[in-house]
């Protein structure tokens, strides 16, 4: 019987330890899937495919619930769809797991773009105070300063940027952001080429330096620049407008015409550049077409106000006071003030 014992006994412990190093291999397996889900993520995420990025992050969480980056990366991919509150839930999730300043900026930023700027800028801060030489997160505070116009808190934290990354493209062009609206042109220009240099396929910094000539009526420079920009990039209606005003103040009635036409084959719902066509069409007393570009603005954006202002001028043009009196009334209505003076002066009595 003593034996029979022994040998049961045996037996046991034998089968635990077979168990043990089945379940060892189970967890080893689960993570070396989870590590592979999770790449496979990373590889979707970075060619533009968000759900299916999403759906390997969650696999790659189910197999290891503590996987920190994945969450991360769920996060990042739910903010790229405009889900700011899941987004949230997995930073929380994954500084739950691990601290790190990349985690908190980027909460920051879904925080941001949801509009919660009190919650984004502490974790901005959260963010500098754990990695002082987060150049993204001195960057994105400044953004959010940017926005609430306190340009020098943001200057101040872009030159920082700029201190642990000085090769951050957009850290330089938002310093000549911060500047032309200071109304500092010297240095804008100056921030916008240093943009350039560190990147000169940045089409935006082009576009803003063409856009601070203009503002110095400097037509010619202005015009160059917004031609880089479009050179870049063709499809840019952004500049393709903006190089058409540049022509319009110029006094090139016909070549901010083409500017805005060109624009409009690019993006036709792109309705200021049918008000600014209409605007060059009126210097050329082509009163007409003016008109049929003013009515084309408001019917895709019905609260334009300076559209109402420009179409009530050209039916003056026209003889048809009723209809320039309305439209000047809507115009005061939606807060011009000239359209206001102009109803009450001609229209009111």
């Amino acid at each position: 019987m003593k034996r029979i014992i022994i040998l049961c006994i045996i037996g046991m412990v034998t089968m635990s330890f077979l168990e043990a190093q089945d379940t060892i291999k189970i967890i080893s397996d689960n993570l070396q899937i989870a590590e592979q889900r999770y790449n496979e993520g990373v590889k979707l995420l970075e060619s533009g495919n968000i759900q299916g990025a999403i759906n390997k992050f969650t696999e790659a969480i189910n197999l290891k619930p503590d996987l920190s980056k994945a969450y991360y990366n769920r996060g990042v991919a739910k903010s790229q769809a405009g889900l700011y509150d899941e987004a949230i839930a997995d930073l929380d999730k994954a500084l739950s797991y691990e601290t790190s300043g990349f985690y908190y900026y980027t909460r920051g930023k879904a925080k941001h773009e949801k509009g919660d700027l009190e919650g984004a800028l502490e974790d901005y801060n959260a963010a500098i105070n754990f990695d002082k030489n987060l150049a993204e997160a001195y960057y994105y505070r400044a953004s959010l300063y940017f926005d609430q116009g306190d340009y020098n808190s943001a200057i101040d934290d872009l030159k920082r940027a700029i201190s642990k990354k000085d090769s951050y493209a957009y850290a330089y062009n938002d310093l000549g952001s911060c500047y032309l609206m200071l109304e500092d042109y010297d240095n804008a220009i100056y921030y916008y080429k240093q943009a350039i240099n560190a990147d000169p396929r940045l089409t935006l910094a082009y576009n803003n330096l063409g856009t601070t000539y203009k503002r110095m009526k400097k037509y010619d420079e202005a015009i160059i620049e917004y031609t880089k920009a479009i050179d870049i990039d063709p499809d840019y209606v952004i500049a393709l407008n903006n190089r058409g005003l540049a022509k319009l103040e110029k006094g090139d009635y016909k070549g901010a015409i083409n500017d805005f036409t060109e624009a409009l084959k690019k993006d036709p719902n792109y309705y200021f550049a049918y008000n600014n066509r209409g605007i060059a069409n009126f210097q050329l007393e082509d009163y007409q077409n003016a008109l049929e570009d003013f009515n084309k603005a408001i019917e895709l954006n019905e609260n334009y106000a300076v559209a109402y202002l420009n179409r009530a001028n050209t039916k003056e043009m026209l003889r048809d006071m009723d209809g320039a009196c309305n439209d000047w009334q809507k115009a005061g209505e939606l807060g011009i003030k000239t359209g206001d003076m102009y109803y009450k002066q001609l229209c009111n009595k």
